[in-house]
């Protein structure tokens, strides 16, 4: 039976998410989301961030512990189809992702890219050469793909369905991963992204900037129907 509030309206009534999981943590989550997205408008990115991923649980998620002989690479390849669904070659987390809805977890890790991006940006006007321009990187960008390739890795199932997702954290790890210039993986997760929710037009830009030849067109082209 869905969550009610103390108001005696359920979460979907509230959030809209038509999802009862995602909806009763939307539903629990509001007032600290809506604190963030206030930070986010004001361009407060790591204040906006640090309201449900604060740098000190992100360290202790991120970091990692050693493998063991059972974690090797070499005896983990077999383990099923659920790890393909990432660029990952990671150690395991030390501990378990907090649990947030999608639309908080989306939030808050966007945040963290703009941040990176709004630092990017100073950093590259203290750049004296022409040469040197491309220096300056988005220094979030590891964390943030640590984080929703372990995301994706909890929720992926044998068929490399990913349970539950709407859409938005595949979109967001794709702009990670062009940035990574990962360019082939970035445009699978921008793919799957559309068709989840099609009606996410930043996405369907992200996917043309990444589109550099013609012959491009018609193979991601049948790989977008009926879209």
């Amino acid at each position: 039976m869905t969550e009610v509030l103390a108001s005696g309206m359920p979460p979907i009534v509230v959030t809209g998410n038509l999802d009862p999981e995602e909806s009763a943590l939307e539903a629990k989550e509001i007032n600290k989301y809506l604190l963030a997205k206030s930070f986010f408008d004001c361009r407060e990115f790591d204040r906006c961030a640090a309201v449900f991923l604060p740098e000190t649980m992100l360290s202790g998620v991120l970091s990692t512990e050693p493998l063991s002989a059972s974690q090797s690479p070499e005896t983990s390849k077999g383990k099923g189809k659920a790890r393909q669904s990432t660029p990952a070659a990671h150690p395991p987390l030390s501990t378990k992702l907090p649990k947030l809805s999608q639309k908080s977890l989306f939030l808050a890790l966007y945040a963290k890219f703009m941040s990176g991006e709004k630092t990017k940006d100073e950093d590259s006007e203290m750049v004296m050469g022409p040469h040197d321009s491309g220096k300056t990187i988005n220094k979030n960008l590891v964390t943030i793909s640590r984080y929703l390739e372990a995301w994706f890795q909890e929720r992926t199932t044998e068929s490399g369905e990913v349970v539950g997702s709407q859409g938005w954290l595949e979109y967001l790890y794709g702009i990670v991963l062009a940035k990574e210039k990962n360019e082939e993986e970035a445009m699978r997760l921008l793919i799957r992204s559309v068709h989840l929710y099609p009606m996410n037009w930043g996405c369907w830009l992200e996917m043309t900037s990444l589109i550099s030849r013609v012959e491009d067109v018609s193979l991601y082209h049948s790989q977008l129907s009926p879209y």
